[in-house]
């Protein structure tokens, strides 16, 4: 018999237990004191002639360190999503939206997304979209070629294009920028997965992105934002968020008269402000840790003294820090073809020894709520079905913990030395969801 520990799943006694599971979310003295300062204030909102402090702090933390000039706050990501379109559409006026009816969507991101898409498009328009969803890469990302393609025949009907950041992955943001320049669509980043990450190739107009912390939820409501590097569009955004009135004279967006425009009276507090700004700042700290975590799990997965085929792929860095939201690997055929084992029965091992690990989201064409997007649509989701099937989809919390590369070394060790016992371990067993 192996000398290494047996798995969990099949007796042994786990990796990460109870006292030693990460803690979830980061809190501290400093959240309260915050709130109290907020609170005590009696300033909890900002307008033009008020600007709120902590908003507008945080809007221009986040602007830098993602790489844009301009932050614009919002309740929620789903929002952000919904204004960054609005004000793209408001921008390019009725005339250009006649006859397009199309939104490309991403396949694989959660279903709250392209409801910010047709709320944004609905309000602006004053109809609701198609969403064409577009398949996945094996990195998770929206495909541009298949996007490049669907544009080359379809572009005139099309008002945008929602890529979205999957798992901590970019995908080809700056190729979607350059094909909305040249077929003049709306290009917007769901950049919702991207953690603390900063981007530097070109961008899209308008990105948003949500909460840091606990899962995407700030501790009082979630609190998103909308990004751009446009000042027009930044004044758009504002007066969007605060009732039709643009910036003020006080605003870090450079002050601009606006014409009445259909406003999502989205304001951002200032609670869910400041308490996202402090998740934010521990977002960025815990960056530089999850950097160094993904470069020694890399180099797991690669050790042929563990696995002599590679059997798990991690997708290449493409920021200038690792985008990190959470650790995604994919199975390669190799996991089948050397030890025998599917990618559930590791999702199912991993749970076992307490890890976070589960397929991920569920492809458009394959959720009840929006399958109908799909029907009818000239597109291939085998890419993306197989994405969800082979993905190891682990949560945030362990890639901050300094211990995961050395967890993860111990769990994948257990797998070899056990892969006879293992197989098969995941039939008639529920997929591990959190």
């Amino acid at each position: 018999m192996s000398t290494v520990a047996l798995p969990a799943v099949l007796g042994g006694e786990p990796v990460i237990t109870p006292d030693t599971d990460p803690v979830w979310p980061d809190t501290g003295a400093v959240e309260s004191a915050i709130l109290t300062e907020v609170t005590d204030g009696g300033q909890w909102v900002g307008y033009a002639n008020h600007p709120a402090k902590w908003r507008a702090v945080l809007e221009q933390v986040v602007a830098d360190t993602t790489g844009h000039r301009y932050g614009v706050g919002q309740p929620n990501g789903t929002l952000a999503i919904a204004s960054g379109l609005r004000a793209q559409l408001f921008a390019r006026g009725g005339a250009w939206a006649r006859g397009r009816d199309q939104v490309l969507v991403a396949d694989l991101t959660h279903a709250s997304a392209h409801h910010g898409v047709t709320l944004g498009v609905a309000a602006q328009l004053d109809r609701a979209p198609r969403l064409v969803p577009i398949p996945a890469k094996p990195d998770a990302t929206m495909d541009e070629e298949v996007t490049a393609a669907y544009l080359a025949e379809h572009a005139d009907r099309v008002l945008a294009v929602v890529p979205a950041t999957m798992y901590g992955n970019f995908g080809a943001i700056d190729r979607f920028a350059e094909l909305g320049r040249r077929y003049d669509v709306v290009v917007h980043h769901d950049n919702a997965l991207g953690g603390a990450a900063r981007f530097d190739g070109p961008g899209a107009p308008t990105a948003s992105l949500s909460g840091q912390g606990g899962g995407k939820a700030a501790p009082s409501c979630e609190g998103g934002l909308t990004l751009t590097d446009d000042p027009e569009l930044a004044a758009l955004l504002r007066a969007d968020t605060d009732c039709g009135t643009g910036p003020g004279r006080l605003d870090p967006i450079p002050f601009a008269e606006v014409a009445g425009m259909m406003a999502g009276n989205q304001r951002m507090g200032e609670q869910p402000a400041a308490l996202l700004l402090v998740q934010w700042l521990r977002a960025l700290h815990a960056r530089l840790r999850m950097r160094e975590n993904r470069r020694l799990i890399r180099e797991l997965i690669a050790d042929p003294g563990l696995f002599p085929v590679p059997v798990l792929w991690n997708p290449p860095p493409d920021a200038e820090y690792p985008p990190f939201f959470a650790l995604y690997l994919s199975c390669t055929d190799a996991l089948e073809a050397e030890l025998g084992l599917t990618p559930k029965d590791l999702r199912v091992t991993l749970a076992a020894e307490g890890v976070w690990a589960e397929a991920g989201f569920t492809p458009t064409h394959r959720d009840p709520a929006w399958k109908q997007w799909a029907d009818g649509v000239p597109l291939s989701y085998e890419t993306s079905a197989r994405v969800v099937d082979r993905a190891v989809f682990v949560h945030t919390k362990f890639l901050r913990d300094p211990r995961f590369p050395d967890v993860m070394g111990e769990i994948l060790r257990r797998v070899v030395a056990h892969r006879d016992r293992l197989r098969g371990v995941g039939d008639g067993r529920p997929e591990p969801v959190w």
